[in-house]
């Protein structure tokens, strides 16, 4: 599904499993399964129960944080205007007067007793008296203030270590309740864990290391030039020609609007002498991709799949659909369409999305626009129209792989979602008996 009109050969290049390999999996098999038939699943639900409890209650904490800063630094400024003006607090420079004037009457009254049973009471003994007892009041305020400034920032100071107590047990909580999810969800998959940890081990080994090379005849034409970079799920992007079957493409799932990773179901390569002119499609981003023939891009101001050939200068202006390294769909002007150069080995990645990513856009391969384009698109989203879609499905139906199963794999035939083709057929975008040809021409090359 993707290039040309002639036959092909699909040549793997991985053998038969080796015995030992088979033996070694047969063995862990036996010890895991027991482990995975026993797992009850509804453990997931109980863990998702605590792990949403444990965040509940760590946003509450979280809440608290701002409040408890506040109150934190409206004490710290407490304490600095004490040491910066001398004014203590206004309850205790009441009770300090209190103090002092209770003080001074005691001595007033001690003064006046005195003299009067010596029968003494003039005006220079008075004076004498009166200077006596504006020293004591200067003493007694001097000691009772210190002890009132002691006072006050003794309490500030321990009520600042409070408050720092409350805060570190709110973080701490915040982030001992933050572990919780982590720690039931590794409970619950623990029982699991070692089959999974095969799986990984079988992926990174033996699983990964096909290598598709699929020889088109020389008459056929594909869709990209060799030196066309497509990108990787893991975000790195390599020359078409380099891709093999162990590689994991970057496609965009139009059902749900986000990116994918999609595997290889095809490779259309064409090796041979002859030359096939190269249309370059120009960005103002300064990318461009070389086309051979025809080739598919998303057109965000058409909002669809459009064919760019080498008659489509109509595009020039238009804005395609391109994924930044966020994963993010950004619109790129077209900048120019023009022939640029010839070659003689041109590639079309195939993929169950129906689309893969050429330098940085969703692209598709020609033959398929009618596929790619059944049902209508939201450009916000980069989704399809669900609304429109439950309609087309309910009015069309879907296929059944028995009207496929001469040409097609059933894994072929789901994974492409075949019976949605249906609306594709049924809105005259493409001609099902041709297509049906068009499969049974190429199905060798189909590596599902």
């Amino acid at each position: 599904m993707g290039s040309g009109g002639t036959k092909t050969t699909t040549v793997p290049t991985k053998g038969e499993m080796p015995e030992d390999l088979k033996n070694i999996r047969a063995k862990v098999y036996e010890k895991i399964l027991p482990g995975i038939e026993s797992y009850n699943a509804d453990d997931w639900n109980t863990a998702r129960q605590t792990a949403n409890q444990a965040l509940s209650q760590q946003q509450q904490l979280l809440s608290q944080i701002p409040n408890a800063l506040n109150q934190g630094s409206n004490i710290a400024n407490e304490i600095a205007t004490l040491a910066r003006t001398g004014n203590i607090p206004s309850g205790l420079a009441n009770n300090l007067n209190t103090s002092v004037n209770q003080e001074l009457q005691s001595s007033m009254g001690t003064m006046l007793n005195n003299l009067a049973s010596r029968g003494v009471v003039n005006s220079s003994i008075m004076s004498q008296g009166v200077s006596d007892l504006s020293k004591q009041a200067a003493d007694a305020y001097n000691r009772n203030y210190l002890t009132a400034y002691q006072t006050a920032l003794t309490g500030m100071n321990s009520a600042l270590q409070g408050q720092q107590k409350n805060l570190d047990a709110v973080t701490t909580g915040v982030y001992t309740l933050g572990k919780i999810p982590e720690q039931v969800y590794e409970g619950t998959a623990a029982q699991l864990m070692p089959a999974f940890n095969l799986w990984k081990a079988m992926q990174s080994s033996y699983d990964n290391t096909d290598t598709f090379d699929t020889i088109v005849s020389q008459e056929s034409s594909s869709c990209i030039t060799g030196d066309t970079r497509v990108r990787l799920w893991s975000g790195h992007e390599i020359p078409v020609s380099d891709l093999t079957g162990a590689h994991r493409l970057l496609a965009w799932d139009f059902d749900n609007g986000r990116p994918v990773i999609a595997l290889l179901t095809a490779f259309f390569k064409r090796n041979g002498d002859k030359e096939y002119d190269v249309i370059r499609v120009k960005f103002e981003d300064g990318s461009s991709v070389g086309v051979v023939k025809e080739h598919l891009f998303f057109d965000l101001t058409e909002g669809k799949f459009v064919a760019i050939n080498k008659d489509s200068q109509d595009f020039i202006g238009h804005e395609f659909a391109k994924i930044n390294g966020a994963g993010k769909v950004i619109p790129v002007k077209v900048k120019d369409i023009f022939l640029d150069g010839t070659v003689t080995e041109t590639y079309a990645p195939q993929t169950a999305w129906l689309n893969f990513v050429a330098e940085g856009f969703i692209t598709g391969n020609d033959g398929q626009l009618g596929l790619c384009n059944r049902f209508d698109f939201d450009t916000n989203s980069m989704a399809y129209d669900m609304e429109k879609k439950g309609a087309d499905l309910e009015k069309y139906g879907l296929l059944e792989y028995d009207e496929f199963k001469e040409i097609v794999s059933q894994a072929f035939f789901d994974s492409h979602r075949f019976e949605e083709f249906s609306v594709a057929f049924g809105k005259g975008l493409l001609d099902k008996e041709q297509f049906k040809a068009y499969l049974k021409e190429l199905s060798d090359c189909f590596i599902v």
